[in-house]
Order: structure tokens, then sequence, then C-alpha cells
């Protein structure tokens, strides 16, 4: 069950009513490379059945969001990259969709083509499109993203806001790389006094178990202003959604 313009709906009996609230962009161009980028956005607008004054008001808004207005009369073919990937999703918002599906938006671009589209999809969410994104450029969805979800061999395993999915895979320690020897025993004495369950000494590096790992690592840092201790490094490294994804899938 879904809702149409608020009211609880079958998916089953609605489904044309429904699409007419959704956009679609593939991860292969979908537009013609021989027509110009207002043409793509007119036929394309034509095929939802929009109205003349409504289709040529959408394709205006269009190209200026989309940073395209100044190349609407070239030919797709011509277009870099990065502008191809605009049209394209320009192309599945010409009807104004509530909710947008992306398969795959950043791929095949160099890394400054990525930064563009991340742009213009974090644009396009803000006038009200709800985003559905499905990538394997996951530091792009950390950046982006208010929820995601783990999909593995057709299974969502893991779904919520980013730091949700993170919090059963943070360390429960903290490494602190020391020089051995020097300051060591000092700085075991100073973490005794706090709320630590167990101190490993590796001669060159203090694994600390506490009882809360972000209390403790303010209280050390504090400690080394004001002792004015010298450590070669702390680690207490969030997982990235790469080692979340990871570590999820080898667990099934």
């Amino acid at each position: 069950i879904s809702k149409v313009d608020g009211q609880p709906k079958s998916l089953a009996k609605n489904i044309h009513k429904l699409k007419r609230h959704m956009g679609f962009n593939a991860q292969h161009t979908s537009f013609y490379p021989k027509l110009t980028v207002k043409e793509n956005l007119l036929h394309f607008g034509q095929m939802y059945g929009l109205n003349k004054s409504i289709l040529i008001d959408n394709a205006k808004s269009l190209l200026q969001i989309t940073g395209l207005y100044d190349h609407r009369d070239k030919m797709a073919a011509q277009l870099s990259g990065g502008m191809q990937k605009r049209l394209d999703i320009s192309c599945s918002l010409i009807h104004k969709p509530r909710i947008l599906f992306l398969d795959e938006p950043t791929s095949d671009l160099d890394p400054v083509m990525q930064r563009e589209v991340i742009a213009l999809i974090q644009e396009i969410n803000k006038q009200g499109v709800t985003v559905v994104m499905a990538s394997h450029h996951l530091e792009s969805l950390e950046k982006i993203c208010t929820k995601i979800a783990v999909v593995h061999e057709k299974q969502v395993h893991s779904y919520g806001e980013i730091e949700e999915i993170r919090k059963p895979f943070l360390k429960d320690h903290i490494n602190i790389n020391v020089k051995a020897g020097k300051d060591t025993e000092r700085i075991i004495a100073m973490v005794k006094k706090m709320s630590v369950t167990k101190i490993i000494d590796k001669g060159d590096q203090l694994v600390i178990f506490p009882k809360d790992v972000e209390k403790t690592l303010a209280q050390l840092m504090l400690m080394i202003k004001q002792e004015n201790l010298y450590l070669h490094d702390i680690d207490l490294r969030k997982p990235t959604l790469d080692e979340i994804f990871v570590k999820i899938t080898q667990k099934n």
C-alpha cells in the first residue's frame, strides 16, 4: 500500500497513477544524441502527456537548475560526460516527480564530474524531490544520504540512518601509538584513573578499552594538552561505509 495525493492506495491497482509521481534515471544514457538538449526535454515531456505551456515552463526551470540553459540548443552528442548526465537526469525530472530513482549516477565519471553530479542531486533534493540512489560509490552516499540500505544477494541486510548502521561496527577500544618507554608509564597511570576496563601495553602502542569510548577520548585529548605529552597517533576512526559493507556481506 502506498499513498497518492495523501490517500492510501493499492500499488497493484494504481500503478499508473504512482508512475506519474516517479522519475527514473538508468546507469546508461537514455536521451537521444541527435536531438538538442531542449528537444530531448520536450520529447520526454510529451511522453508524459504534459500540455505545451506546462512542458515549456518545466523545461526552462530544469535548464536553469541543471546548468544546461546555455547549452539548450546544442546536440546532446556534443555535450561533455558530466553535461550528458545532467541532461539524462533532467529528462527523468521533466514531469516534476515526487520521487527520483537513480541507478549508479556517478559511474564512469571522473572525480570532478562526480562532484558536479552529486551537487546537482543535492540541489534536486532541496527542490522537494525524494532521491533514491543505487550506487557502489559508497563514499559519495556517505556524504549526501540521510538513510542507507545495504543490499547483498537481493536481500536488505541493514537499513537506517548512517550512524545507526555504523554503531554496531564502532571500535570498542582506542589505540595510542607512543615512543617505547617515553612517557608510557605516566600515560598508563593517568589512564587508569579514567573509566576503563583494560589497558594493554604493546611497547610502542597502548590499547585502551574504555566503558565510554567517546568520553574517554575527550579526556585523553585534554590530558595530552595539559601534560604536554607527545604521541605519534590516537586511532579511533569511524568505519567507512565501504568497510561496513564488507563486514555485513562477509557475515552472510
